[in-house]
């Protein structure tokens, strides 16, 4: 790459990691009291009691899990086994109200005074999937919130189908009657029902679905099979037995490629693409020097493929992204792993076709590396600002989304500025990014022991010099991250609007895995609009609550202390976010792992290549 916005932005970060650097800890706002043990406040504390199912819900006396009983005819979907769920406030109680977060605390399902003999009772944020296959007509159920929590609560209800969304409710609160659902399933193997709060807090979010059943079964009916993929080129089938690479690949025309490809020099990419009719590589095995994938004007699905970034041996130049598009219709980016390489790049969008956006979802990613050679196989201190993710200049597009991602950075093996970076980019109001489930761990200087200023990070909102509103970051909510140990900040939102940062676990040791401290070390979460002064009403509507947030700062004689927050430009709409409770260790961040694998399985998601 020849330019990058964020390395045009060196200069304000530098002065921002000077800055944060001299703040001292903020004192924490009073909080709310926890939920009343007779059900009839249903305010929360921030504490964790968030579940997950360790079987299928069903289990007999005997302790034995039930076998899913799909009838032919309407099936009453309460009393079907799930294969995952998840619930934001104790268990997912069946034919019952949420209650507290105990089990079989409810009472009965009711939504604007009608009452439900069956149906589930959940709590945002919560999932419950089912296995269907492709036995059943339609999925109908009444939605709303139940009853008892009076006039109270805000959440959105998802429908969907083979990871396709059927239906979104729109944010619904206590005071509205119930909407119904009634979609088509036909042929559909899995149906995932998902409860989301309506982006203030988790406070009453008690969501019912009454009534929710399968409609119109034939238990004899056969699946249809698949559709085979297209089939590959013959000049790019891929090997047998150990991996071959064939030298670099352009693609002049639309289709299915697989096959396994390399490009041992920095200046071509290992594939090309020179079409902007529809592409899609999969199952495939990439490595090189420079750029992996690199086109202009694309329309673009990489799914399922792996990705290997090499040492440039050019001196002064990084490795070469993931994938680097510019002037994109139409990105999806899934079920990939990547090591090694500089990630993903996005720089303007051109798509005006409906469901043309930009996805990056379900890819593992190992040591994000901007380091650069030395020119004899090594490295030479200095570092280029690249990100796992960077979406630059790209205004107004809906349905963009960044999820379930798992990022994992080394010290001495990586070096990067944010993780997830949006510079001048923006969803929109009626269809805001989304930014969500993603874990991610380690951002670090070249030398984290040694180097004091370093601007990287977990994500970062409205990165950009902009002096026009239209061009400004905005409508983006980041929730449900889990961000581990990311030096200079977890999250920061530095310019834009409309941004709502919610729901995410942000956690640091302030240590390098070799115990050492990391002088990198700042804050967990920031609000600061770094060009105050110089955009015209480009800042506004900014909110950031109800994280948990534990950023361990260590002093010279080694104690430590939590430099959660540093909100410079958010008052009143920064509330209700929650320090951890006791230290967070070395030991802690391996935990947050493992929790982040219990989630995603929980959830019935695959990431990295299937």
């Amino acid at each position: 790459m020849s330019h990058s916005p964020r390395a045009a932005f060196s200069l304000t970060a530098l002065a921002l990691t000077l800055t944060l650097a001299a703040c001292s800890q903020q004192t924490a706002a009073p909080q709310p009291q926890a939920d009343q043990q007779d059900g009839s406040q249903f305010i929360y504390d921030g504490t964790d009691h968030s579940w997950v199912s360790d079987d299928n819900g069903l289990a007999d006396s005997g302790g034995t899990l039930k076998p899913q009983a799909i009838n032919s005819g309407n099936n009453t979907l309460s009393y079907e086994p799930w294969t995952a769920a998840t619930n934001g406030w104790g268990p997912i109680e069946r034919n019952m109200s949420n209650g507290e977060k105990g089990s079989n605390d409810g009472r009965a399902l009711s939504i604007d005074g009608k009452k439900y003999d069956s149906g589930f009772g959940t709590h945002a944020n919560s999932s419950m999937t089912f296995n269907l296959g492709g036995q059943c007509s339609r999925f109908v159920s009444d939605v709303g919130l139940d009853d008892e929590v009076g006039n109270q609560g805000s959440v959105v209800f998802k429908v969907y189908a083979d990871g396709v969304k059927l239906f979104d409710s729109g944010t619904m609160t206590g005071a509205e009657a119930a909407k119904t659902v009634n979609v088509d399933v036909s042929g559909r193997q899995e149906l995932k029902l998902v409860v989301t709060d309506g982006g203030d807090n988790i406070n009453y979010d008690h969501a019912d679905w009454g009534g929710a059943t399968l409609m119109d079964c034939n238990v004899s009916a056969t699946p249809a099979p698949p559709v085979p993929p297209s089939p590959a080129p013959p000049s790019v089938a891929p090997p047998t037995g150990n991996v071959q690479y064939s030298g670099p690949l352009v693609i002049t025309k639309g289709g299915t490629y697989r096959g396994n490809w390399q490009s041992l020099d920095p200046y071509v990419p290992t594939v090309r693409i020179s079409t902007t009719e529809p592409v899609v590589i999969e199952g495939s095995n990439l490595r090189g020097r420079g750029e992996l994938i690199r086109g202009w004007k694309v329309n673009l699905t990489v799914r399922n493929s792996n990705g290997y970034g090499m040492n440039p041996n050019i001196s002064g130049r990084p490795a070469g992204r993931f994938i680097a598009a510019e002037e994109v219709y139409n990105l999806r980016v899934e079920n990939n792993y990547m090591e090694g390489t500089t990630g993903i790049y996005v720089n303007q969008f051109y798509g005006k076709a409906s469901g043309q956006t930009i996805k990056i979802l379900r890819n593992k990613a190992k040591n994000i590396d901007g380091r650069k050679s030395d020119g004899k196989g090594g490295y030479n201190g200095d570092r280029y600002y690249v990100q796992f993710a960077q979406i630059a200049k790209v205004y107004g597009v809906p349905g963009m989304e960044i999820a379930w991602n798992e990022v994992i950075n080394e010290p001495g093996k990586s070096s990067l500025e944010e993780n997830i970076n949006l510079y001048s980019t923006s969803g929109t109001s009626s269809s805001r990014m989304q930014i969500h489930d993603n874990y991610i761990q380690g951002a670090f200087a070249v030398d984290p022991s040694s180097a004091a200023k370093y601007s990287g990070g977990g994500i970062m909102l409205g990165d950009g010099p902009v002096d026009d509103l239209s061009k400004a970051g905005g409508y983006v909510d980041v929730y449900n991250n889990q961000i581990v140990s990311t030096s200079n900040q977890g999250i920061g939102i530095a310019g834009g609007h409309d941004h709502k940062v919610y729901n995410n676990r942000i956690l640091s040791s302030g240590r390098l895995p070799t115990g050492e401290t990391n002088q990198s070390q700042n804050v967990g979460i920031y609000v600061w609009d770094v060009m105050s002064g110089k955009r015209t009403g480009a800042w506004f509507n900014n909110t950031v609550h109800d994280n948990v947030i534990g950023w361990t700062r260590i002093r010279s004689d080694n104690s430590t202390w939590f430099n959660n927050t540093w909100f410079a430009d958010c008052s009143s709409t920064c509330y209700n976010n929650k320090s951890w409770s006791g230290a967070v260790t070395l030991d802690t961040e391996k935990q947050e792992y493992q929790l982040w694998q219990s989630k995603f399985r929980a959830a019935g998601l695959s990431v990295g290549p299937n």
